[in-house]
């Protein structure tokens, strides 16, 4: 069971990274050069870092090596995964749309906050499979 949960949280960690990129190139494609490289580095390692969190758990969770390292990598990834997916989904959800707007494609949140409570699931099999939770 754990060997899924760990299989799962890899591959919502890969997800995200392509969508961290994603969001990057097309970022980068329309917006003028940084006024500062240094910050735009360290904001979009700090994007990178619940996704690469997750990938290092789960990897170092699947080889048996280091599992109690592993499941922190887990957790922390799982905490960010968390607040981001709240901070963005919640208003988008209770939003109404001005005239002429668009409505919100509320099916995309939902997606999100789905991904977000099994990869909640998962991290908390993984932390009890560990003996971390009685």
């Amino acid at each position: 069971m754990m060997k899924m949960a760990a299989i799962f949280l890899l591959v919502v960690g890969w997800v995200w990274v392509l969508f961290v990129v994603w969001l990057f190139l097309s970022i980068a494609g329309v917006a003028d050069a940084p006024d500062s490289i240094l910050r735009t580095l360290l904001y979009w390692g700090g994007m990178l870092v619940g996704p690469v969190g997750l990938i290092i758990g789960s990897t170092l969770l699947l080889r048996g090596a280091s599992i109690r390292s592993g499941a922190v990598f887990v957790i922390i990834g799982c905490v960010i995964l968390t607040g981001l997916s709240l901070y963005s989904s919640i208003p988008e959800l209770r939003r109404t749309p001005q005239p002429l707007e668009s409505p919100p494609m509320h099916w995309l949140y939902v997606v999100f906050l789905a991904v977000m409570l099994l990869s909640d699931v998962a991290a908390y099999k993984i932390f009890k499979g560990l003996g971390g939770v009685r």
